[in-house]
């Protein structure tokens, strides 16, 4: 992987393989659907819909977001860093 989207994006690229058993992934796309989704959720999780996944499940994968200012041009930026492993299932029982 050449571009950095987000910190720890090989541990999530590690457990989302897991969760969809798919080996053969294109991160840039995958990459621009967790950060879109992020950002129009402003969720602290990434949500893969069960159909994507090998258990049917629901799977969220959590990220913690640091919002910070370019010192030169004052620009706001946001960085997002996945936080998820080691990578736990949460059920829907949990998220409430």
């Amino acid at each position: 992987m050449e571009k950095e989207y987000f910190v720890q994006q090989d541990n999530f690229i590690e457990d989302y393989k897991k969760v969809t058993g798919n080996e053969t992934i294109d991160f840039d796309s995958l990459a621009e659907e967790v950060i879109n989704q992020l950002n129009e959720t402003q969720a602290e999780e990434f949500v893969l819909s069960g159909d994507e996944t090998t258990d049917g499940e629901d799977h969220q994968f959590p990220f913690s977001r640091r919002i910070y200012t370019d010192e030169n041009d004052g620009t706001l930026n946001t960085e997002y860093t996945y936080e998820g492993q080691p990578y736990e299932l949460r059920t829907d029982d949990e998220v409430q």
